[in-house]
């Protein structure tokens, strides 16, 4: 019986000793925060192993995290994920159909970005930025040809359609001659003529029936308007000077008092559009109901989806710009030592109490064999 108890006390002992042991060593990761001095003299293994190697440790994190765990492959890979896409379209969806079951006007609008006094700052910000983008339009195209500013399908539009103008203003300058408005002009035109040349000028009216010159005038540049000749000459002129002013630059047009008249006119015009009360005051969600299924289905789906695509694939860059690793290691650095020991036992609590135990266990184990051998010896 003496034997059995004093094998039992040793277990127990042993037990103890194994226990406490591995609790104190884990304690020492954390604790002390501080380093511990008797006299000069600092005490071993004070402060404790995280405390010590805590900048170390948020910076190994920072970087563990974003070489091995928040790479730009992984962000990548999961926004292609067609499930993530089709979430993230469906939550959009969602959120815009419960904003157009709403009544906003752009006045409460531009309260909620932020611009107090609602309408007039909202009106002046935004005829501000039409202006000042506009200016930097000109400015930086104003080397460019005009035609680079027509769309190539307008311009053929314009090329195919030439002749028949063309026909339609020799038809027009026609009809205006063999009118009597027309008639009047070129009998103006012939008496002015005759008076600038002088005594001869004078003496050829007399001698002339200044009428049916006229009418043999008129006659004549009716018949002259209506030959082939003259229609492909004046189309070959149009043809000419349009090809002249698409190669002319912009600033050749707009000379710099027209560029500001231009600017200065599309900012009073927006001034005067923004100013309406009716627009102001009215609904967003009014000018977007018409609208509300083609957005829900296929604007909002083809924009979420490109949004998505335009990040993966500047994900790595986006990572990079971002330094993750650093932000991880300043927000680490911000915790406090009761912080970040709390964190550690929160996670692995579990796995520590039952290191512990296994101290427990390994000791009474060895105290087991001591007791025996001891006996035995």
């Amino acid at each position: 019986m003496q034997i059995l108890v004093s094998i039992i006390l040793m277990a127990l002992i042993g037990g103890f000793i194994g226990a406490m042991t591995n609790f104190i060593a884990i304690r020492m990761l954390f604790r002390p925060f501080e380093a511990k001095y008797i006299g000069k003299w600092r005490v071993p293994f004070t402060p404790g192993l995280i405390p010590k190697r805590r900048d170390e440790l948020a910076k190994k994190i920072g970087e563990v995290i974003v070489e091995h765990l928040l790479t730009g492959d992984m962000i990548k890979r999961k926004l292609e994920d067609a499930a993530l896409q089709k979430e993230v379209t469906l939550t959009i969806q969602q959120l815009f159909e419960e904003k157009m079951s709403l009544q906003t006007t752009p006045d409460e609008l531009a309260e909620l970005a932020g611009f107090k006094g609602g309408k007039e700052r909202l009106i002046q910000w935004v005829a501000d930025k039409i202006e000042q983008e506009l200016t930097r339009f000109l400015e930086e195209k104003k080397e460019v040809e005009l035609q680079q500013f027509v769309p190539t399908a307008l311009k053929e539009s314009i090329r195919k359609h030439l002749p028949s103008m063309t026909e339609m203003g020799i038809e027009r300058v026609k009809t205006y001659v063999l009118s009597d408005a027309g008639k009047a002009q070129i009998h103006i035109m012939l008496d002015k003529f005759f008076t600038e040349h002088g005594k001869m000028g004078s003496f050829a009216k007399m001698m002339l029936n200044i009428e049916s010159l006229t009418e043999k005038a008129q006659q004549e540049l009716a018949k002259m308007l209506t030959q082939p000749e003259t229609e492909q000459m004046i189309l070959h002129l149009c043809e000419t000077e349009l090809d002249h002013v698409f190669t002319k630059k912009l600033q050749e047009v707009l000379a710099l008092d027209k560029k500001k008249q231009l600017v200065e006119q599309i900012r009073r015009e927006s001034i005067t559009f923004l100013q309406s009360e009716k627009w102001l005051n009215k609904p967003i969600q009014e000018n977007l109901k018409k609208y509300e299924t083609q957005i829900v289905a296929n604007i909002i789906p083809y924009a979420t989806l490109r949004l998505l695509e335009f990040i993966a694939s500047h994900s790595a860059d986006i990572m990079k710009r971002l330094d993750i690793s650093s932000l991880i290691e300043k927000q680490i650095e911000t915790f406090s030592l009761e912080e970040v020991e709390a964190i550690v036992i929160d996670i692995s609590g579990r796995e520590l109490k039952m290191i512990t135990y296994l101290g427990g266990v390994l000791g009474s184990f060895i105290g087991i064999i001591q007791g025996v051998l001891a006996i035995w010896m």
